[in-house]
C-alpha cells in the first residue's frame, strides 16, 4: 500500500470518527432539548418531583450525583457575570453532610461576598432547563413582606446552551435546620411542633390567583399565577400516571384506582376554593429555627396555589401520625379550623400519598437505599389507612 493511498484512508477513517462524535453531539443536545421541555413544563404535574415526564433512567442520569456538574472556579466566575456590586469572593468547601445539601435536586454551595455577607447559591444540572427559579423568588419575596421569614433573591441566571447551566444566589438566612436541631435537641419537640404550625398558618394567609403550579414566565414579569382555572384540575394533574405506577407495584388494583379517580370528579369539596399559597413541602429540612423561633422557610420548588389543608396533609406524609397533633396546635392558634376540615384532610392526604408513593418507588429504581425502602414502608401504611377511610 502507497504512502498516498494509507493517507486517504487514514483521512476517510478520521472522517468518520469525527461524524460519529457530530452525531453523538447532535442526539445528545436534541435529548436535552426533550428532557428541558417535559421538565420545565407543569402543565400535567400533581407534585414536580413526581410527575416530571421522564423516565426513571433519565432522572437516575440526571440526578444520581448533583454536585459533579461544578467546580470553584466556574461557579464564582458565572455569578460574579451576574451580581452587580457586591462581588463573589469564595466558596466554603462542599459538605454533603451541611444542612445545604439534604434537598435532591440543585447543588447547593455556601459562598461569601466581598463585604463579608455570606449567600447560597442554587446550581441546577448542566444542559437542565429550571423552570421554577422566578417563581421561587417572587414567592419568597412576597412571603417575606407579609411577615414569613425567608429569603431575598440577588441573582438568577437562566442557562442559554446545552453546556452552561441555571443558578440563583439568595440570602444566607440564620439559624439551624430543624430536621438537624430536632436530632440534638429531641426533648423540644412539642415547642418547635407549634412554632412550625403558627408560621405555616402565617403562610396560608397569602392569597394568590389560580389554581396549581405557577407559571415561570409570568413570575418573571412580577405576577403569580396558578396555570389551572380551578382546583379539580390541579389535583387531578398526574393522577393518572400515579395510579398506573401503584398499579404496577402492585400497591393498587384496577377497581381502586377506577374508585379513586371518581373522588376527585365533581367533589363538592373542591368547589369554591379561595386558593392560597402552598409550600407543598414544609418539612423540617426546609425550615431553620433560632432560640426557639422559625427563622426560616426555604425551598419554594413545589409550591403552588390551592387549599390550606393540603398543605398540612401533604405535611402528614412525611411523619409519624403522634406528631400531627403538635403541630396542628400552633396552627389553630393562628387560623380557624374550618368545619370541613376532616374532609378535605383525608381527601388531600389520599392524593399526596399517591404522589409521594409514586415518586419514591421510582427513585427506589435508582437509589436503592435503606432510607428510600424505609420511606416507602412507610407510604404504604399511609395508603392502607386512606383506602380504608373512602372504603376502597
Amino acid at each position: 500500500m502507497s504512502w498516498r493511498k494509507s493517507l486517504r484512508e487514514l483521512f476517510k477513517l478520521t472522517q468518520i470518527i469525527i461524524n460519529l462524535k457530530i452525531f453523538k453531539l447532535f442526539m445528545e443536545v436534541n435529548t436535552l432539548k426533550i428532557i428541558n421541555k417535559e421538565i420545565a413544563s407543569r402543565e400535567n404535574v400533581f407534585y414536580w418531583q413526581t410527575d416530571r415526564n421522564i423516565s426513571v433512567e433519565e432522572a437516575g442520569e440526571v440526578w444520581k450525583d448533583r454536585h459533579r456538574y461544578f467546580n470553584d472556579v466556574d461557579i464564582i466566575k458565572y455569578v460574579n457575570r451576574e451580581l452587580k456590586d457586591d462581588r463573589l469572593i469564595s466558596l466554603f468547601p462542599l459538605d454533603y453532610d451541611a444542612q445545604t445539601s439534604l434537598g435532591n435536586v440543585n447543588s447547593v454551595r455556601v459562598g461569601q461576598l466581598d463585604s463579608g455577607k455570606e449567600i447560597i447559591i442554587r446550581n441546577h444540572p448542566v444542559g437542565i432547563k429550571n423552570g421554577y427559579f422566578h417563581v421561587e423568588s417572587l414567592v419568597s419575596e412576597i412571603a417575606k413582606k407579609k411577615g414569613v421569614p425567608s429569603y431575598e433573591t440577588f441573582a438568577i441566571y437562566d442557562l442559554s446552551s446545552v453546556d452552561d447551566y441555571s443558578f440563583q444566589v439568595i440570602e444566607k438566612l440564620q439559624g439551624m435546620v430543624v430536621k438537624k436541631y430536632l436530632e440534638e435537641n429531641p426533648e423540644k419537640e412539642k415547642e418547635v411542633l407549634f412554632e412550625i404550625g403558627k408560621t405555616m398558618a402565617r403562610l396560608h394567609r397569602i392569597k394568590v390567583e389560580g389554581f396549581g403550579p405557577f407559571s415561570n414566565e409570568k413570575a418573571k414579569n412580577g405576577q403569580l399565577l396558578g396555570i389551572h382555572s380551578n382546583y379539580e384540575l390541579a389535583l387531578k394533574a398526574g393522577l393518572d400516571f400515579n395510579c398506573d405506577v401503584l398499579v404496577e407495584n402492585n400497591l393498587l388494583n384496577l377497581e381502586q384506582k377506577i374508585s379513586i379517580k371518581r373522588l376527585f370528579k365533581n367533589n363538592k369539596l373542591l368547589e369554591d376554593v379561595k386558593p392560597v399559597l402552598i409550600h407543598n413541602d414544609f418539612a423540617d429540612w426546609n425550615l431553620l429555627i433560632e432560640d426557639g423561633k422559625i427563622t426560616g422557610v426555604l425551598d419554594f420548588d413545589e409550591c403552588v396555589a390551592g387549599d390550606p389543608i393540603s398543605d398540612i396533609a401533604c405535611w402528614s406524609t412525611f411523619f409519624a401520625p403522634e406528631r400531627l397533633e403538635g403541630m396542628l396546635e400552633g396552627y389553630w392558634a393562628e387560623n380557624s379550623k374550618p368545619n370541613d376540615f376532616e374532609e378535605k384532610f383525608e381527601l388531600f392526604r389520599l392524593r399526596y400519598v399517591l404522589s409521594k408513593m409514586t415518586l419514591r418507588l421510582r427513585r427506589y429504581n435508582w437509589q436503592p437505599t435503606e432510607f428510600m425502602k424505609g420511606m416507602i414502608e412507610k407510604g404504604t401504611v399511609h395508603l392502607s389507612e386512606s383506602l380504608k377511610y373512602f372504603n376502597i
